[in-house]
């Protein structure tokens, strides 16, 4: 039993070590989640620091972009519209990380809401695929599709107009 026990001690330090460090990787990855969002919403360029360069996002309804589209889309909305902001809030809900190593998955539902009339909104499940290698986590694959549950007052038919001054 003496044998045993170092043994047992390690394992159990090495799986709280572990627990821990994806907590931190899981809490990461919110943040990023979070500032993009936030700088989508301002259409500020500056979320490429999170994007890898061979990153894709596909949506089935609309086909795929590139990194180099998506931000050329961010600059066209950052010219088109007032102070440079969207006429829309941007808001991931129900954020669910999962990390696999130097892989991640996260899943949530993003809800762009018009302002000044809020009760105007469309929804999106998407899945983000992020790798971490020395300098950190990157973004490397994004799928969008649509929410399956929408009240009949938010239908794809009222907000089509919403939805053109979107990025993607």
């Amino acid at each position: 039993m003496r044998v045993i026990a170092p043994f047992m001690v390690a394992g159990i330090l090495l799986f709280a070590s572990s627990s821990q460090a994806q907590t931190n990787d899981e809490k990461g990855l919110r943040r990023i989640e979070a500032e993009t969002a936030r700088l989508e919403q301002q259409n500020d360029t500056a979320l490429v620091k999170f994007i890898a360069d061979d990153w894709v996002c596909v949506n089935p309804a609309r086909g795929s972009i590139s990194k180099s589209e998506f931000i050329q889309n961010m600059k066209h909305n950052l010219d088109t519209h007032e102070n440079g902001t969207n006429p829309y809030t941007i808001e991931k809900k129900n954020v669910l990380v999962r990390v696999f190593g130097d892989t991640a998955v996260v899943t949530y539902t993003k809800e762009y809401r018009q302002t000044p009339d809020t009760a105007k909104y469309f929804g999106e499940d998407d899945t983000d695929v992020f790798t971490r290698d020395g300098s950190g986590w990157h973004l490397r694959f994004t799928k969008i599709s649509p929410v399956q549950t929408q009240s009949a007052s938010n239908s794809s038919a009222n907000m089509r107009h919403f939805v053109t001054s979107r990025v993607f």
